[in-house]
């Protein structure tokens, strides 16, 4: 079974995972656009974004969805494999601010021969909290 970060054995219910952060740079907006194929407006053209009612552009859902896999690998291993995924958007995650994944382990069982975690991740900017996640990840 695999060691949560920083420790010499499993995950324990309760444990606080390492903070992960990551620039929301234009950039990365971009890429995330073209890599998504999500051309909504609100994700790479900033005039239309204020034009209706945002503070500029925002980062969309399968973003981030792919920074919690990273959360989770860099947490648990890359063998590690997000079962479950479940994500409450409930603010924005804009270019310019630096986006942080902070977790805390829950369940940790045994099911069908696979060692399984329950993970309450929260995404959250300088802005405060915006993503609450809870991913079910298999252990390798």
């Amino acid at each position: 079974m695999s060691t949560a970060p920083g420790t010499s054995g499993p995950p324990v219910t309760g444990m606080e995972l390492a903070e992960i952060s990551l620039d929301l740079s234009l950039r990365r907006a971009i890429q995330a656009v073209a890599g998504t194929r999500d051309y909504y407006p609100f994700h790479h053209d900033e005039q239309f974004a204020k034009d209706n009612g945002a503070e500029g552009i925002f980062f969309n859902t399968m973003f981030l969805q792919g920074f919690v896999g990273r959360a989770v690998n860099e947490w648990f291993g890359n063998d590690a494999f997000p079962r479950r995924l479940e994500v409450a958007m409930r603010g924005s995650n804009y270019v310019g601010r630096t986006m942080t994944a902070g977790g805390t382990v829950g369940e940790t069982r045994s099911e069908d021969g696979r060692t399984l975690v329950d993970v309450a991740i929260t995404l959250g900017t300088e802005d405060g909290p915006t993503t609450e996640v809870k991913v079910t990840v298999q252990l390798p």
